[in-house]
């Protein structure tokens, strides 16, 4: 009983004096601190979640919890031990933490904060990202009728240099021919991925790490897919892929696969990849043109120009939102769209 009453004497003292009477003595700037740190603990629990360090970070909260009890128990030997862990504790952290730390720095280097141009292109390049757009769903659009194998990188914020070693280096247009050609199963260069970096055909035969994740890949998805979902697991890149026993086309981005993309679809995701807000504000332009003109056909308004016009811009504002809104949404980066085909991607 003396043992318990000691300790519930500690507990009810570590409350006073690092709970109570810090809340009575707060000033703004404490609840500041507290929202902020509240904030960052939030973050860190979202990105630790869905990865494996999140049962690592319950066996450290689990030994943290098992130090406070041996220090409130006052047991010599093991409090010794505990001591000795805890003077090399923030190096340990470090090492089995290394992948989650470097996924977290890149994430925080990629934010639209610090890359204020990078969802966006000018006209002269926007016509250079049409063509690379175009030339490429040419040429996986008859390979994916040939069922030929494909593994197409699209490099973003986060370079590819050790990928890219492990390849024969080459600077070329992204042409239809040039990418059949690569990837035709008796050339030199098929056997590998091919990596383009700012709209240019930049190394091909790269060899891409595989999924390190628990995704299920079926009978019908190989070495190609798993390399399409391990490079976007470490990196913002897009990679598409063609089924050399299906010949379906895929688009991996952010860890994920997206499977069965059709001609138009592809060409969304790459121009929003590449293009950005931009690609997205340019597109929305020509969807309220083609409205208003589908609006002149029917008929359905017959008050004057001006009022007519003006009814038109609030029926197509209703169905497909307005440009405010669109202004307001989070930008990605342009490693970051969403592969579906909007904004931020076997």
């Amino acid at each position: 009983m003396d043992v318990l009453e000691n300790v519930w004497e500690r507990i009810c003292d570590f409350c006073l004096r690092f709970v109570w009477d810090p809340i009575k003595h707060m000033d703004w700037k404490d609840v500041t601190d507290v929202l902020l740190l509240a904030v960052s603990l939030y973050i860190l629990y979202r990105f630790f979640r869905t990865r494996r360090a999140g049962r690592v970070m319950l066996g450290l909260g689990a030994i943290v919890v098992f130090s406070v009890l041996v220090a409130l128990l006052e047991l010599p030997a093991l409090t010794y031990i505990v001591r000795l862990f805890s003077a090399s504790a923030f190096f340990c952290v470090i090492v089995i933490f290394q992948p989650e730390i470097r996924d977290a720095l890149e994430s925080i280097g990629n934010l639209t904060v610090l890359n204020p141009f990078s969802n966006r292109l000018s006209n002269k390049r926007m016509e250079e990202a049409r063509s690379m757009a175009r030339e490429t769903v040419k040429a996986v659009s008859a390979m994916s009728e040939s069922h030929t194998g494909a593994l197409i990188v699209f490099e973003g914020l986060t370079k590819l240099g050790d990928c890219i070693q492990t390849g024969k280096p080459m600077d070329a247009r992204v042409t239809s021919e040039l990418l059949q050609n690569i990837f035709f199963n008796k050339a030199p260069l098929h056997d590998g991925a091919l990596v383009i970096r700012d709209m240019r055909i930049h190394a091909a035969s790269c060899v891409l790490p595989s999924a390190r994740g628990n995704m299920d890949f079926g009978t019908t998805m190989g070495t190609r897919h798993r390399a399409a979902v391990g490079v976007t697991e470490v990196s913002d890149a897009l990679v598409v892929v063609v089924s050399e026993q299906t010949g379906t086309v895929s688009v991996a981005q952010n860890g994920k696969l997206l499977r069965g993309v059709d001609e138009k679809t592809l060409f969304d995701i790459l121009m929003t990849y590449v293009g950005g807000k931009t690609y997205l504000r340019q597109k929305r332009a020509n969807m309220r043109h083609e409205y208003l003109q589908m609006m002149e056909e029917l008929g359905r308004a017959e008050p004057p120009v001006a009022t007519k016009n003006e009814a038109v811009e609030k029926e197509f504002e209703r169905l497909f939102g307005s440009a405010a809104e669109e202004d307001s949404t989070p930008e990605g980066t342009e490693g970051q769209p969403n592969p579906t085909g909007g904004k931020k991607r076997d």
